[in-house]
């Protein structure tokens, strides 16, 4: 009886059965937990790199942003908070079927590079170096990942981006240097015409004809691009550091170019010699230009600035020049004024005695229906601590007769290091000045003599320029 159960066998193949069931239970659950685990797994590395795209928008947000935003606009931004400094720019960049979003904090720092400088207090004279930004993207609220950027900031001026800017066809036929302010970018812009050079030139700067052609010889030295609309001819020993360009043109000639040469037409690479890439015949944008500003004898804006207007006590005709001198080097001292604004409505001409010497206490403009004769020498020295800007403005007019509304600088006009100086007229400035000085020329012609040396900077003007935005060098960029 028991051997005949031991024998039985009846059910075996059940028990066998459920346990292959119960293995395979296991290894489906196995399988589908190890779906699930790389599915999420799928899902959370998807939202991560959904998160660092939008903290990458954050970080391309404010680059867009410094670009375009003026130093004013920043001050009264709803993201700057005024007790800490520091600007925040949030945006939601996806909507569906994730909401993606970002938030981007901007702290900001002077030239040093670790003084903190507080949004609120930007203006077009007092604006940021420096600024790091730590933007953080998410994807409905989490993960979180952060992209942290330093950015060099350089300001636009808007209108005033340049060293020397002419309206007419122009040719320099000197020998003569320009430097820049923050790099290469003592620029040339000849707006309505073409440029001509026919003497040994240095230019740390960019050279821009937007409506013309460019014709350089002897040992002239650009230290960045050279860009017409018009054909190009730099003649052997001219040498472009940068690039050249030609919108509509050729680029001819047995000079140098050190980068590239872009041409709509032909470019002469047998003669010239090119250290970059030749690109031919393609399609090219407009040359970048500016606008020549109307300064007009309004006073509002710069008064609104924190100048004062001098009264000079006289009822009309040159009288009014003199007075005028006479004010500035006598009489400034004591009248209790910082930022002096003289208008002269003569159409007289603003002039200087031999061996004038003038001390400039703040900020000073003249605006004058007339123009300037500074051939004399004289010395115009800002007194120490901050840069004195002087204005020297023949008011815009649609004519010039004669050449009562020009401006002529001597060979021995001397601005000291504490000065900023700024010649603009409708009509025709003439430099000689051989003395280095730091500023803008502004002029519908512009000659320039031999030996004329001259370093970029710009000089606002109240009510027509200001600090547009910033130019950007990325220092770093990391997560």
């Amino acid at each position: 009886m028991l051997k005949r159960l031991r024998d039985e066998e009846s059910g075996v193949a059940m028990i066998v059965a459920l346990s292959v069931a119960f293995v395979v239970l296991i290894l489906t659950t196995v399988v589908v937990a190890q779906s699930i685990h790389s599915l999420d797994s799928s899902g959370y590395d998807r939202e991560r790199l959904l998160s660092i795209n939008a903290a990458e928008a954050g970080t391309n947000n404010w680059y867009a942003y410094l670009q375009t935003t003026p130093a004013l606009n920043i001050a009264v931004d709803p993201g700057c908070d005024a007790s800490n400094g520091k600007l925040t720019i949030a945006d939601v960049v996806q909507s569906g079927p994730s909401e993606a979003a970002f938030d981007a904090i901007g702290t900001f720092y002077g030239a040093d590079g670790a003084t903190v400088m507080n949004c609120s207090t930007f203006n077009d004279t007092t604006y940021p170096t420096y600024v790091k930004v730590s933007s953080t993207g998410t994807i409905n609220g989490s993960p979180a990942r952060t992209i942290e950027t330093l950015v060099r900031l350089t300001p636009n001026y808007g209108g005033f981006g340049a060293a020397i800017l002419a309206v007419n066809s122009t040719t320099f036929t000197n020998n003569f240097t320009i430097t820049g302010n923050s790099g290469n970018d003592g620029d040339i812009y000849v707006l309505d015409g073409d440029l001509t050079i026919t003497n040994a030139m240095t230019l740390y700067g960019n050279v821009y004809v937007p409506f013309g052609k460019v014709q350089i010889e002897n040992n002239t030295l650009v230290k960045g691009n050279l860009w017409a609309r018009d054909d190009v001819d730099i003649e052997n020993p001219v040498t472009v550091n940068g690039s050249v360009l030609s919108s509509e043109g050729d680029i001819d000639g047995s000079g140098f170019i050190d980068n590239d040469a872009t041409a709509a037409g032909d470019v002469d690479a047998a003669n010239l010699t090119i250290g970059g890439t030749v690109t031919e015949f393609v399609t090219m944008p407009d040359v970048p230009t500016q606008s020549f500003p109307h300064i007009t004898s309004s006073t509002t804006s710069w008064l609104s600035a924190g100048y004062t207007l001098v009264d000079l006590t006289v009822a009309s005709g040159s009288n009014q020049c003199i007075k005028a001198r006479d004010w500035i080097k006598n009489k400034w001292a004591t009248s209790g004024i910082t930022n002096a604004l003289i208008r002269i409505s003569s159409s007289c001409t603003f002039a200087n005695n031999n061996n004038d010497v003038f001390t400039v206490y703040g900020h000073l403009a003249i605006l004058s229906d007339g123009g300037f004769d500074l051939s004399q020498r004289s010395n115009w020295n800002g007194t120490t601590g901050s840069i004195k800007n002087i204005h020297f403005i023949t008011v815009y007019s649609s004519s010039c007769s004669g050449t009562t509304k020009d401006i002529k600088v001597g060979n021995n006009t001397n601005f000291n290091s504490y000065t900023n100086t700024f010649f603009y007229t409708p009509c025709r400035a003439t430099l000689d000045n051989q003395n280095a000085f730091t500023g803008q020329v502004m002029s519908t012609d512009v000659t320039i003599g031999n030996q004329f040396k001259m370093a970029y900077k710009p000089v606002l003007v109240p009510g027509i320029t200001g600090v547009t935005g910033f130019k950007q060098d990325i220092s770093y960029i990391h997560e």
